[in-house]
């Protein structure tokens, strides 16, 4: 009989091939996008006040970011708030403060990007996020997506727990306790950037990501950077002709489990 222990050869297992998620595109990262169609925000270079802000900004390159985005405590003594440290971040990030003001009454505010998927079955989707301070139950910050103009399903969604409070690290060491911090997903923010996945399953050609934010105060501030897509390859279907060493692979296998069997 065949024992139960037999061991097949291990070139058998080059039969099957495990398949590997791969990041198919992201923006954001490290500065530099890929994959990245477009990317449209009615918001940019909108707001009067430059303490306003709904949009990219890049330390040394933009004209100017809101005060509250940036930690400047290592060069000012009485810095209190803040998220990007202006020594030693120049990479990208998309900051949002006080997006209620004279140039947008409602409060409300929506960028969209859109990447080509198109060749990969989505696995996942991570975003790094960051906030700084004492936020209201009417601070809301979301992120959603769709595939190819499908109906538009949620990714990420904050709220506010106005139960508690959260401490804050400045560059500089300093400490500075805020009450009602920001959670996205349960997971509580800081002004140090952490990333945040979602699982995603679904394939097509473009894939859209939305991101909302409605939110009033100066003294608030938001950011997230490192927009990264990831899935597998859709690879087609294909069985090869078997060639001249799979073939005596193959017989070496069979005589194997002939003996194996005790045949001669």
């Amino acid at each position: 009989m065949l024992k139960t222990n037999t061991v097949l050869p291990a070139y058998l297992l080059l039969l099957s091939s495990p398949s590997f998620a791969s990041v198919i595109a992201y923006d954001m990262f490290n500065s530099n996008s890929q994959g990245l169609i477009e990317h449209s925000n009615p918001y940019e270079q909108q707001f009067n006040s430059e303490q306003d802000g709904f949009e990219k900004y890049r330390v040394g390159v933009s004209a100017t970011i809101p005060n509250s985005l940036l930690d400047t405590s290592l060069t000012t003594a009485n810095d209190s708030l803040g998220i990007v440290n202006t020594q030693n971040d120049t990479n990208t990030f998309f900051g949002v403060t006080d997006v209620a003001n004279p140039n947008n009454p409602s409060g409300s505010t929506q960028a969209v990007w859109h990447f080509n998927i198109a060749g990969f079955t989505l696995n996942s989707i991570s975003i790094a996020m960051a906030a700084m301070g004492d936020f209201e139950s009417s601070d809301i910050f979301s992120f959603a997506y769709s595939i190819d103009a499908a109906p538009v399903s949620a990714l990420f969604s904050s709220v506010v727990d106005e139960q508690s409070d959260q401490s804050y690290r400045l560059a500089n060491g300093n400490q500075q306790v805020l009450n009602d911090p920001l959670l996205v997903n349960n997971q509580r923010l800081n002004n140090q950037f952490q990333t945040l996945e979602q699982s995603l399953n679904g394939s097509g050609s473009v894939f859209s990501l939305y991101f909302n934010a409605t939110q009033n105060s100066g003294a608030e501030a938001f950011a997230f950077r490192d927009i990264v897509i990831s899935g597998d390859a859709n690879l087609p279907a294909q069985v090869p002709e078997p060639t001249s060493i799979w073939l005596v692979l193959l017989g070496l296998s069979a005589l194997i489990v002939r003996k194996a069997v005790g045949k001669p």
